[in-house]
C-alpha cells in the first residue's frame, strides 16, 4: 500500500490571467486514481495542510490545489471568493475531469460552496468541514482587525495566535503549523468572505452533502453544522469529538473515515 509524504511534488496549472493578461502559475497536488476529490484549504493555509488526506489517495484521485494568494499560487490579485471557485473550475477543466467530490475546509468550505452555486453540474457531492454558510460583516471584520494586529508583529505570531485558537489538543501545534504560510495576501483573503450567505442556496443542493464539525471548534463552532443541515435535502454530518477548528490534524483516522464513508455511499 502505498503512503503519501511532503515529499509529493507539487503540479502547476498555466492559468491565463486576465488583469495583465499573462500566465501565472496554480500550485496543486494530483495524487492518486479512481473518483475524483477536490481538498480546499481554509485562511492562510496551504495544500500541505491536507497531508493528513494523503492516504486517501490509495483508493481516490486527490487534487488538491493552492488558492490564489496562498502556498505557492503566484496569482495574488483580485482575492474574491468568486475567483476562489473560478480558479477552481479552470483547474478542472485543465485536467479534464468532468466532475468530482469537493471537499473544503473553513473558507475552502465557502469556497466549495460557491462553487457549486457557479457550476452544480462539475459537483458530484460536497464535503464541508469546519465552515458556514454565513459569514456575518460586524463579526467577520472584528476578527480581520485582530489578525491585522498579529500580523503587525510578525507572520509567526498570527501562526501562533491560529494554531493556538484552532486546536483542542496541543500535542499537534507544531504538525499544524505547517499547514499555514502567511503572505502579504492575508487580509486581503481575510476579507473575501465577509457578508457571504448560501443559506437560500443550501435547499436547493440536489448533491450529497456530509457536514463534518468538531466539539470543541472556536473558530466556526458546531451550531454551523446543525443551522446548515435543516437547510440541506441530502445532508450527513459528523461531529467530531475531542477536536478543535483543525479537525482533519487533530482527528485525522475519523477524518478520513467519515470521508471515505460518504464517498461509498455515494457510489
Amino acid at each position: 500500500m502505498r503512503t503519501f509524504t511532503e515529499l509529493v511534488r507539487p503540479h502547476s496549472f498555466l492559468k491565463p490571467h486576465h488583469l495583465k493578461g499573462g500566465l501565472k502559475m496554480l500550485k496543486y497536488n494530483d495524487l492518486g486514481t479512481g473518483t475524483p476529490v477536490v481538498f480546499i484549504h481554509g485562511l492562510g493555509s496551504k495544500k500541505e495542510a491536507w497531508i493528513p488526506q494523503h492516504d486517501l489517495a490509495n483508493q481516490y484521485r486527490l487534487v488538491i490545489p493552492d488558492m490564489r494568494g496562498h502556498g505557492e499560487t503566484e496569482i495574488n490579485e483580485s482575492l474574491t471568493i468568486g475567483n476562489f471557485a473560478l480558479d477552481i473550475i479552470d483547474l478542472l477543466e485543465y485536467l479534464e475531469i468532468p466532475s468530482a467530490f469537493i471537499c473544503g475546509f473553513s473558507l475552502g468550505g465557502i469556497v466549495a460552496q460557491e462553487l457549486y452555486k457557479q457550476r452544480p453540474d462539475l459537483v458530484k457531492g460536497l464535503i464541508l468541514s469546519n465552515t458556514t454558510s454565513y459569514v456575518p460583516s460586524i463579526l467577520a471584520s472584528s476578527i480581520v482587525n485582530e489578525s491585522s494586529k498579529l500580523l503587525q508583529k510578525g507572520e509567526e505570531d498570527l501562526i501562533e495566535h491560529i494554531v493556538t485558537r484552532g486546536l483542542y489538543d496541543e500535542v499537534y501545534k507544531e504538525e499544524a503549523k505547517k499547514a499555514f504560510h502567511i503572505r502579504d495576501t492575508y487580509i486581503e483573503a481575510a476579507k473575501a468572505p465577509i457578508g457571504v450567505n448560501y443559506f437560500s442556496m443550501l435547499p436547493t443542493i440536489q448533491k450529497p452533502v456530509l457536514l463534518i464539525g468538531s466539539t470543541h471548534d472556536k473558530v466556526t463552532p458546531s451550531v454551523n453544522i446543525y443551522l446548515m443541515k435543516a437547510f440541506l435535502r441530502k445532508a450527513h454530518s459528523a461531529i467530531l469529538k475531542n477536536a478543535g477548528h483543525l479537525s482533519n490534524i487533530e482527528q485525522k483516522e475519523l477524518f478520513n473515515q467519515y470521508v471515505t464513508d460518504f464517498l461509498k455511499s455515494c457510489a
